[in-house]
């Protein structure tokens, strides 16, 4: 085996090694290469598009699609064969969850809305939370639907797409319950209470995950905007929304993306310490910065879904999307959109994120691609 001892000979092997054909890896092997920090062809490309695909491949509104294991399949195949990124996304929205409870979702101009349980009372003791019933993963709301999709998914993808499935975390679907201002009162005025309204929401939550893992889901996707440093402080974090994720990913047996929105940099320590496989970060935050004070993690982001892909054109989303690549590496790096894609984002936008990142290849540094 030929070992390189210095730069020159390091630059020499690569070189070498161009001259060979690269070898192709499926997304399911993309996938497992760069959680285990190994290189591969390229990294894995994974636009948060499952509610766009939803407006785009769905012959009735996202809500209508929801209700359907068979449209739900059908939608997120075509959305998949169209793009040729990196998963398969079994879900159309992420409000199943709070449904199962009891809360209603209805579809409006501006999008899908949940409306939360009856007001938590004053008064409310450990005792009025036991008596909320939990929902039950195989029967409650569209959460069989949800399993049916990802079995669906499952089949078509014979083990080589990832299959990824999704629930808001403990702290953010709580809120979804007895909204989110109400919520965080608790933490001053009764935190017996919010401990158990957390540890039963996570209860649920990892019933449910462990039949999306039965069922053949791959990956879980974990969206815990409430846990934002924007709405609490770091110290709130640590003691409410660090341990529940904790113990979701200890049992679950999945690997997990967590994303959480705004600027996560006072947090970024204790998202790696979530047992989180990937760390998906906004658009606000710098790639570089965190890759520095996180060298060994798995990152996930961030081109703008918002400046770059719904507003930009294709040269922008092309330049972004560089950017992010130059700054974060091509080791231990998802390639994603900073938050979930608008529905009129361009589908040409979309491909150029996809194509820019096809293109740029492994192994590269900063100042790759510059001269593209």
């Amino acid at each position: 085996m030929l070992t390189p001892s210095g730069p020159g000979q390091v630059q020499g092997l690569k070189e070498w090694l161009s001259l060979f054909p690269r070898m192709e890896y499926s997304p399911r092997q993309r996938l497992s290469a760069v959680l285990a920090g190994r290189p591969c062809d390229r990294v894995p490309v994974l636009p948060l598009l499952a509610g766009w695909a939803a407006h785009h491949f769905s012959e009735g509104s996202p809500l209508e699609t929801g209700q359907h294991p068979d449209r739900i399949a059908k939608v997120q195949i075509s959305a998949r064969e169209a793009l040729e990124y990196d998963g398969l996304f079994a879900y159309a929205d992420p409000l199943y969850i709070p449904e199962a409870f009891g809360c209603r979702v209805r579809f409006s101009a501006s999008g899908l809305l949940v409306e939360p349980l009856a007001l938590l009372p004053q008064n409310a003791t450990v005792e009025t939370i036991d008596e909320i019933s939990l929902p039950d993963p195989e029967r409650s709301g569209r959460l069989p639907v949800i399993l049916a999709a990802v079995r669906k998914l499952a089949e078509y993808s014979r083990g080589e797409i990832p299959v990824i499935g999704l629930f808001e975390g403990p702290f953010t679907t709580a809120g979804r319950l007895f909204e989110t201002d109400r919520l965080l009162r608790l933490v001053y005025r009764n935190p017996p209470v919010l401990n158990r309204i957390l540890d039963r929401v996570t209860d649920l939550l990892l019933s449910f995950g462990q039949r999306l893992a039965e069922n053949g889901a791959h990956l879980l996707l974990i969206p815990e905007p409430t846990g934002s440093a924007s709405l609490i402080s770091p110290r709130m974090f640590n003691e409410w929304v660090l341990p529940r994720l904790q113990r979701i990913t200890r049992h679950l047996g999945l690997p997990c993306i967590l994303h959480i929105c705004g600027d996560t940099s006072p947090l970024l320590t204790s998202m790696a310490e979530s047992g989180a496989r990937v760390l998906s970060l906004d658009q606000c935050m710098d790639l570089k910065r965190s890759r520095n004070q996180l060298p060994g993690v798995v990152l996930g982001g961030n081109v703008d879904p918002v400046q770059a892909l719904l507003l930009g054109t294709v040269e922008t989303v092309r330049e972004n999307t560089l950017d992010c690549l130059r700054r974060a590496g091509t080791e231990k790096f998802m390639l994603m959109s900073g938050c979930s894609l608008a529905p009129q984002t361009p589908v040409e936008n979309i491909r150029a994120m996809i194509r820019t990142a096809r293109e740029y290849g492994p192994g590269q540094s900063e100042d790759a691609g510059r001269s593209r």
